[in-house]
């Protein structure tokens, strides 16, 4: 399944936001923005959470062939994340709110 096809099946729930690389032919599904440069902030929050989770739960090699398989991987790294932030601003209680830094927990 195309992630275009995936966003689109989203349409009234949510917005996909993406970069001008997300572009097609055929346009972009109604609930896609386009973010230009400097725009629509909250993307990057989005991005730099995922690239955390990324490089600290080894995301890029992910061998699961079954969807129930890769549905509790990435449930346990989205669990895993929210228990490491919460503990982030714990420890660092006067860290700005949208600072998020796990890697310190990184073993």
């Amino acid at each position: 399944m195309s992630f275009i096809r995936l966003s689109s099946s989203w349409r009234g729930r949510s917005i996909v936001l993406a970069d001008d690389g997300f572009r097609r032919k055929t346009g972009v599904p109604e609930n896609g923005k386009l973010c230009a440069k400097g725009t629509w902030n909250d993307r990057m929050t989005v991005e730099t959470s995922f690239s955390l989770v990324t490089v600290i739960c080894g995301l890029k090699r992910i061998y699961h062939r079954l969807e129930p398989f890769l549905q509790a991987r990435l449930a346990s790294v989205v669990a895993l994340f929210n228990v490491l932030v919460t503990l982030f601003h714990l420890v660092h209680p006067h860290a700005d709110p949208l600072q998020m830094s796990i890697a310190e927990f990184s073993l």
